[in-house]
């Protein structure tokens, strides 16, 4: 399934994405996350045995939402993932210096956040790559 051209833009900017996957149990487990826009789906890193990844382990449907007010776009679909840390690693700083700069609604505090030390170690490891072939598609706000 293909972004309109329109939808492609909205989702360049580099705003925050809401993902989910089920957890064990079926219920949804939902973060925020960075991601990218990569030939026709969307690309996110996460921490090699976080929970998203985990779930996506072992059932592969991510969905994402990206919202402005009343405008978003929400792609599902299955990811497969790249365990290459050194190119994980390398997406993620990429990501970084994008999310980095200016978000669509303005200057971002670079200082950074205060963060526990179970956030901080999460953080600290090894990533994966999560590709999203994108299935189905949804939006708001869009001619």
């Amino acid at each position: 399934m293909e972004l309109t051209d329109e939808q492609r833009a909205f989702i360049e900017e580099p705003r925050f994405a809401v993902a989910a996957t089920i957890s064990g149990d079926g219920t949804p487990h939902q973060t925020v996350v960075w991601y990218a826009v990569e030939d026709d789906g969307v690309i996110v890193s996460t921490p090699n045995g976080s929970l998203k990844h985990k779930h996506l382990l072992r059932d592969p449907r991510l969905s994402l939402c990206v919202e402005d007010g009343l405008r978003y776009v929400t792609v599902s679909g299955r990811v497969t993932i790249d365990d290459e840390p050194k190119a994980a690693g390398e997406l993620y700083a990429r990501m970084g210096q994008r999310y980095r700069g200016t978000m669509a609604s303005g200057p971002i505090d670079a200082s950074p956040p205060r963060l526990d030390p179970k956030t901080m170690e999460l953080l600290s490891r090894e990533r994966v790559t999560l590709r999203l072939s994108v299935d189905r598609l949804r939006s708001n706000g869009f001619g």
